[in-house]
């Protein structure tokens, strides 16, 4: 992966891999391991399973608290309950609470680029579990989950809505 951001497009049989793995269990994981050798996401180096490498693991940052109640920006101490960063008191948003799971850096950034653009639906379940637990007090309280619609001509050329 380059590092201004632009991966390239995995080949279909990479894409394929993850959910080949799982369907086979073990004794054709192995086989299938070494025709398509699992790959960190971000990076594309080979890995021992499956996830992210430990170099690109170690650059990405989990958001966790202590937070800003509004904006879910991380604080580097813990400033008590109910207090708002400087950016949530200065420009006060329209909604009242959100969260991010990780700090949107480069490894993050192309996690998020390969779903959204490259084709990459093997991320969705990852991704959606560090979403769901960033988001877990915000959906505890909440009605419903609506996905955020994609315009026809969007969801034409990447095949899916990656926020449903």
């Amino acid at each position: 992966m380059s590092l201004s951001g632009t991966e390239p497009k995995p080949s279909g049989l990479n894409r394929l891999a993850a959910p080949l793995r799982a369907a086979f269990g073990k004794a054709l994981g192995s086989a299938l391991d070494l025709a398509l050798p699992p790959l960190c996401p971000a990076c594309r180096e080979l890995v021992g399973g499956n996830g992210l490498c430990a170099q690109c693991w170690s650059k990405l940052t989990l958001i966790a608290p202590p937070y800003c109640e509004r904006l879910g920006i991380p604080f580097a101490y813990d400033p008590g309950p109910g207090v708002l960063s400087m950016q949530a008191i200065a420009d006060p948003p329209a909604y009242r609470r959100a969260r991010a799971a990780v700090r949107y850096d480069e490894v993050a950034r192309n996690l998020v680029h390969a779903l959204k653009y490259g084709d990459r639906i093997d991320l969705a379940p990852t991704a959606g579990t560090w979403m769901a637990r960033a988001g877990r007090e915000l959906l505890s309280d909440a009605d419903a989950l609506v996905p955020v619609p994609l315009h026809w001509r969007r969801l034409w050329t990447r095949r899916f809505n990656q926020s449903a």
